[in-house]
């Protein structure tokens, strides 16, 4: 006997399904001025199935009566946000940080992504833990937060006014990820390595070349945004960057006589030996 039809599912009682877009994404705000908004964000997480949500200096108080009434059924996730002093300190454990601007710049990052673009660019560089960074409501995120970044996102307008508001922002940029057409090849590719890997990386590339006086003193500082866009066009994974820490200790170890191989530069050791 044909069971009867019990017709079309109560949207109420349908089971949330996370999109795979958004496996493994942090939001993080950046010195947040207004507590309306982070409990506006912190309601779009719940919205969007995002559970890690991170502070940088906020500007405001976290747990107020304006924080808790705008994050609905997310007041959880609000309170349980970590806080941290520094942009650099909330993205050491992420493989892929995509910084946000309301302007376009000339950035060291080089061309900007649409919201659109990001999961093309999840299949390309895969991270078990990826962040979205946004700065603050009055500024965005400055030069130096931006370096902490590998690439960055503008959000287009269409009127007059050429920024959107920061809770706006973030579920714009997240329903538009989430809803993009899923790539076929996420996940089959080796993780990205934490960023906190790769900007040690960078600090011990620079400091090598220095050592070995590869530039003179006034090209250093045009050097470091080469370096960065380069960096930020590689898929770097943690076995990538211990390779390319052992040559750079080879390189030393060359240039100074004494051993001063890979596993030093895995202990954090910058400084090579002095001449005997």
């Amino acid at each position: 006997m044909t069971a009867p039809d019990a017709g079309p599912l109560n949207p109420n009682e349908r089971k949330p399904v996370p999109s795979p877009n958004l496996l493994g994404c942090t939001i993080i705000l950046v010195r947040t001025q207004g507590p309306i908004n982070l409990g506006m964000v912190a309601r779009v997480c719940g919205n969007m199935g995002i559970n890690d949500l991170r502070l940088v200096a906020p500007l405001c108080e976290v747990n107020c009566d304006d924080s808790r009434k705008f994050s609905t059924h997310s007041r959880d996730l609000l309170l349980g946000a970590r806080v941290f002093p520094d942009l650099a300190s909330a993205v050491a454990d992420c493989g892929l940080v995509i910084g946000t601007s309301a302007r376009f710049r000339d950035s060291e990052l080089g061309s900007s992504l649409a919201p659109y673009e990001i999961p093309e660019l999840l299949v390309r560089r895969p991270a078990e833990r990826w962040a979205i960074v946004f700065g603050n409501e009055a500024d965005g995120l400055d030069t130096a937060e931006l370096r902490c970044c590998q690439t960055w996102m503008h959000l287009e307008t269409f009127g007059d006014n050429s920024s959107y508001n920061l809770a706006n922002a973030v579920a714009i940029c997240a329903y538009v990820i989430a809803t993009t057409g899923i790539p076929p090849l996420r996940g089959t590719d080796e993780p990205g390595a934490p960023r906190e890997a790769v900007t040690a990386l960078y600090d011990y590339w620079l400091g090598t070349l220095d050592r070995i006086q590869y530039f003179r003193r006034a090209d250093v500082e045009r050097f470091r945004p080469l370096l960065t866009r380069m960096l930020a066009r590689w898929h770097l994974t943690m076995n990538d960057v211990q390779a390319l820490r052992g040559m750079l200790a080879q390189v030393n170890y060359f240039s100074f006589g004494r051993r001063f191989d890979r596993h030093d530069a895995d202990r954090g050791v910058t400084e090579p030996p002095e001449r005997e």
